[in-house]
Formats: C-alpha cells, sequence, structure tokens
C-alpha cells in the first residue's frame, strides 16, 4: 500500500507543470471572477444622465435634485432646445443616458406624456431596469406631492368624498399607462429595436467556442510526435510552410462551420422553444470578416500551444485553462460594464474582448465594416504574432534530428 502511494507521488513529479496549473489556472480564475463580480449589484455606478425639458417646469429642477442625491449618479439639465446636442453628447459617450421631459409644465396627469428615456443599443439591460425603476419612482413621487398639494378649484360645489374619487381615478389612469419609455440607437442617432439577451449572449459564447478549436489541433499535432510521425515528415523534406497551411485549413473551414451553424441555430431554433431569436443586423460581408479575424486568432493560439505542449494533456489543460482565463477576462462570462473600471482596462489585453466588441458593434450598434477596423486588426496583429511564434518552433521541431 505504502509502495503504491510512494509510486503515485513519483509520478506526479514527472508532472509538475500539470501540477502547477491545477492550482494557478483555478485561482487565477478566482482572482479574476471576485474583481469582475465585486461590482454586480452595483448598477448605477458612475452613471451620468442628461435630463432635457422645460427650463420653465420646476419638476425638472426638483428631478435633478432627487437624482443627484443617488450614489454615483451625476446629471445635467439642458433645455429642449438643446435636445439634438444633447443626443450627440450620448452618441460621443460623454452620457450614458438621455432623459426627456417634453411636458411643458405640471399638467394635469391626464394630459401629461411619458418620459422618454434613450441610451445606445449596447447598455446592460439590468442596468437600465434599475435605473428606470429609480426614475418612474422619483418622478411619481413628485408628481404626487404636486398633485395631492394643488387645491381643488371645484371644492365649493363638491364635497371632500367626491373629491377624492376625482383625484383617485385620475391617479388611476395614470399609473395604467407608460410613465416611462424607453428608446435605443445606435451611433448615428437613429432608432434600433431593443436588443434582447439572445442577441448579447450569442456572440459571446459563438466567439467561446471558435477558441476551443484548440483541443482536436493539438490532439493532432501531439500525435505527431508520439507516433514518430514528424520524423518522417523531416525525411520527407517537407516544408513546414506547406504543412502548416495544409494543417489549419482544415480547421479554419470548421471554425467557419461553427460561427455560422451558432448563428442558424440562435435565429431557427431557439424561437421553436419560446426563447426569442438571435436576429444578424447588418451586411453579412462584415460578419464574414470578422469571422476570418477570430477564426485566425483562434488557430494561431491553438497552433502556439499545440507545438509547446508535450502531450495531449498538457496542451488541453494549457490550452483550456488560457481559453477560460480569456473568456473571464474578456467580457464572456461577465459583461466588461458591469465590472469595476480598472478591470475593463484589463480586458482590454484579451483577443476575445477585442472579437466580442466588434461582434457588438456590428449587431448592436449597426457599425459598418470601418467602424470596427480597430478590433479586426487588432485580431489580425495577434493572429500572426501567434501564428509566426508557432511557425518558428515548428520549423525547428522538423529540423530537430535529436526531436
Amino acid at each position: 500500500m505504502l509502495a503504491a502511494i510512494v509510486k503515485e507521488f513519483r509520478l506526479l513529479s514527472r508532472d509538475l507543470h500539470g501540477i502547477a496549473v491545477l492550482f494557478i489556472m483555478p485561482m487565477l480564475f478566482m482572482f479574476i471572477m471576485s474583481v469582475a463580480l465585486s461590482q454586480r449589484d452595483d448598477f448605477n455606478q458612475n452613471t451620468k444622465i442628461a435630463l432635457v425639458g422645460e427650463s420653465s417646469n420646476l419638476l425638472n429642477s426638483q428631478l435633478i435634485a432627487i437624482l443627484g442625491n443617488q450614489e454615483n449618479m451625476n446629471v445635467d439639465f439642458f433645455d429642449i432646445a438643446d435636445k439634438d446636442h444633447a443626443k450627440a453628447k450620448l452618441i460621443e459617450g460623454n452620457y450614458d443616458f438621455l432623459l426627456i421631459n417634453p411636458n411643458q409644465n405640471t399638467e394635469n396627469l391626464s394630459n401629461e406624456s411619458p418620459l422618454a428615456l434613450l441610451t445606445l443599443a449596447g447598455i446592460d439591460q439590468l442596468r437600465l431596469m434599475n435605473l428606470q425603476t429609480i426614475i418612474q419612482k422619483s418622478y411619481l413621487q413628485l408628481r404626487l406631492k404636486d398633485i395631492f398639494s394643488t387645491p381643488n378649484h371645484d371644492s365649493s360645489v363638491m364635497d371632500e368624498n367626491s373629491i377624492e374619487l376625482k383625484r383617485q381615478q385620475q391617479l388611476d389612469n395614470y399609473l395604467s399607462g407608460k410613465i416611462i419609455t424607453e428608446e435605443f440607437i445606435n451611433v448615428e442617432g437613429t432608432n434600433v429595436v431593443k436588443p434582447s439577451s439572445v442577441q448579447q449572449s450569442v456572440p459571446a459564447w459563438l466567439i467561446f467556442g471558435m477558441f476551443f478549436i484548440m483541443i482536436p489541433l493539438s490532439n493532432v499535432m501531439t500525435c505527431e510526435k508520439q507516433t514518430n510521425t514528424i520524423i518522417r515528415l523531416r525525411l520527407a523534406k517537407s516544408s513546414a510552410f506547406s504543412l502548416l497551411i495544409a494543417k489549419l485549413l482544415p480547421y479554419f473551414l470548421i471554425n467557419q462551420l461553427q460561427f455560422i451553424g451558432m448563428i442558424l441555430l440562435g435565429i431557427y431554433i431557439l424561437p421553436l422553444i419560446n426563447i426569442t431569436g438571435f436576429v444578424l443586423e447588418g451586411a453579412y460581408w462584415n460578419y464574414a470578416l470578422l469571422s476570418i479575424a477570430i477564426s485566425l486568432s483562434a488557430l494561431g493560439y491553438a497552433l502556439l500551444v499545440s507545438v509547446l505542449a508535450k502531450s495531449a494533456e498538457h496542451a488541453v489543460v494549457l490550452g483550456g485553462g488560457g481559453n477560460i482565463i480569456m473568456a473571464a477576462l474578456g467580457g464572456i462570462m461577465v459583461p466588461s460594464y458591469m465590472m469595476p473600471e480598472t478591470m475593463q482596462i484589463i480586458c482590454l489585453i484579451s483577443p476575445m474582448s477585442w472579437a466580442l466588441k466588434g461582434f457588438h458593434n456590428l449587431l448592436l450598434d449597426q457599425y459598418d465594416f470601418v467602424q470596427i477596423l480597430p478590433q479586426w486588426l487588432s485580431l489580425i496583429g495577434f493572429a500572426l504574432i501567434f501564428l509566426l511564434l508557432a511557425g518558428i518552433i515548428y520549423y525547428r521541431q522538423l529540423n530537430n534530428k535529436h526531436l
């Protein structure tokens, strides 16, 4: 029994890299997720609102005072004549939300129009819902205070019960309608359809899945080493470049099938199980170019892990762990807008973050390809660097007679 235990420890000592990964990866993942979720419930952090309305309407100044007392919420006022200027500020990113009060004064509840809350399509839906609740509660508080403090001029001919009944009916009618509406715009200022959770989640998991092309590729690469296939390739004087191109092309096509398959699943299968279907907004060729960049990045990372790993197990642990870390950093598991500002900056090192931002910009904000060029070029640059490093290592392995 003791000898068997000692034997197992000796075997484990030969795989110190694997043991280290077992400890380091979970701790790193736990740290990243803990920091990323540290402000998960603080939906109003650094929320900047532009309130547009009539300067003569006293409710606007009162509403600014109430909202301004909320923690981490800043509200600036714009006159209704400057509505377009305020909207431009929203698009430029100076504000998170644009709140429009179209009412000229404290009109009767029956004549009042609902408030309008404008924001960009990519906004966090939970944050939006939370803000709507705060605004509605604050505005209702002001309106009810105003209504019930206003003397009724018909009191001379109506008894107290009739006055109360009339007010209650007026209030019921008001509460049964929309107090605040939401509108979504893109960077061009055009109104767009409210994005569903599917629109935000499908791109994230699609990108995550494409990076796991590392598993079949690493299995093939390590199999070459273990079966001496690489020696036969060396004796055949095969070109490392041609071998890598031939090796990567099938996996590139698999990635494209993944991309298309996930989108088709979202469009056609999800509605069959009573889930809102995925809608692909914009020109298809924009998504095709983005898919190419994502695939090349995934293949570059997969190839580098594959040529460095000594076994398939090493490749799965290193590559899979690396994918999970990149996903945690890249806003796949926790949307980046829920993270602290410092964490959002750190997220920029993950290629999954670039891919997701580009996808969301095309899908939610309806950007054209030129507008996502920074993310696309970042993915291509990442792919070229990793493919070059992997190619150099593979070339040396192919020409190493002692391998």
